[in-house]
């Protein structure tokens, strides 16, 4: 009979140490460790427990650690290219979080939000347990218009949401082989914790505000007529408005977007809505190509990174019938 791992399993030492070390990297992305300062790596001590994975597209473990620095820089974020948002459910121990030009402190039981395209560092005091899980960041910016996601700030386990999401977060680790309920859990918990992490701006806009608002719709539009344009460019928009480059980088920027990246996130999002509608199945380098992608390897790790799951593994989960569990 296999044994079913546990956060009992303690992991010490130099050799628990890389143990612990790529499992993190495996299940939540390139991280750097620094081990206890008292007597270095083999003071170290640690578990790790993966949550399951049967939600295609969301991964994530439940991790204790007695290292008091763990932390992800630009070079980490190129290596791995995820592109997630982690939720981060403080169990046991006390951790102060900086990210975004921000700090939380983080006591047991409450939650952050952090963007995994973006330099993060945990600082921890003697042995601290944590909940992280990865969601698909499609998932969080879906329906948000007119809104931006609030990263860094926390939900207080004293609070009514933070006391049902932190259940809610436990539960990728209890043993079942529902997927369907997974999926529900997921949703209730994104359902639960948006309204909190999102924010909209009412104030009057000025002159110049709505200017560059309307080149933004505008950019936007011009986008979206020529998705499929296999040599669509920040210049050839530029032409289009009769603005600069520079300055149609300016107006996305100000929006918290590269428009490299928006291109990238269109072209990615009808791609899937094509798995998700067609009738008649075509191949996924014809659906790549249909909506302006030249390369079908690039097209496949930057639908991965977006959804989490491949093409091919978005589109039979797509196919299946309701109720499904496979």
């Amino acid at each position: 009979m296999n044994h079913v791992p546990t956060l009992n399993d303690r992991l010490q030492g130099s050799a628990g140490y890389q143990l612990w070390e790529s499992t993190l990297a495996e299940q939540c992305g390139a991280f750097h460790p620094e081990p206890p300062l008292t007597r270095g790596i083999e003071s170290f001590e640690g578990a790790i427990l993966p949550a399951h994975a049967a939600v295609p597209g969301y991964a994530g473990a439940k991790i204790s650690t007695n290292c008091p620095h763990i932390h992800r820089s630009v070079k980490d974020i190129k290596r791995d290219g995820h592109d997630f948002f982690y939720i981060v459910h403080q169990l046991t121990g006390n951790a102060v979080m900086d990210h975004c030009g921000t700090q939380s402190v983080l006591n047991p039981g409450d939650l952050i939000l952090l963007d995994s395209s973006r330099p993060s560092d945990f600082y921890f005091s003697g042995m601290s347990e944590q909940i992280s899980l990865l969601i698909p960041r499609h998932k969080l910016e879906n329906n948000v218009q007119n809104t931006k996601l609030i990263l860094n700030q926390k939900i207080c386990s004293n609070s009514r949401i933070g006391a049902v999401a932190g259940f809610i977060t436990n539960q990728f680790f209890i043993d079942t082989d529902n997927v369907n309920d997974l999926e529900g859990v997921t949703e209730a918990l994104i359902s639960l914790i948006r309204p909190t992490f999102t924010s909209s701006d009412n104030k009057p806009s000025t002159y110049n505000e709505k200017i560059q608002k309307s080149y933004f719709e505008k950019a936007q539009r011009c986008i979206e007529a020529m998705l499929s344009n296999f040599e669509l460019s920040p210049e050839m928009i530029a032409r289009e408005l009769g603005t600069s480059k520079r300055t149609l980088h300016r107006i996305f920027a100000q929006n918290g977007l590269s428009i490299g990246r928006y291109i990238l996130d269109r072209r990615l999002d009808k791609c899937a809505s094509e798995f998700e509608s067609e009738s008649d199945i075509q191949k996924i380098s014809a659906v790549a190509f249909a909506w302006g992608f030249n390369d079908v390897s690039h097209f496949s790790r930057a639908f991965k990174s977006r959804f989490g799951v491949s093409p091919r593994g978005f589109r039979s989960k797509a196919a299946l019938p309701e109720g499904s569990l496979n």
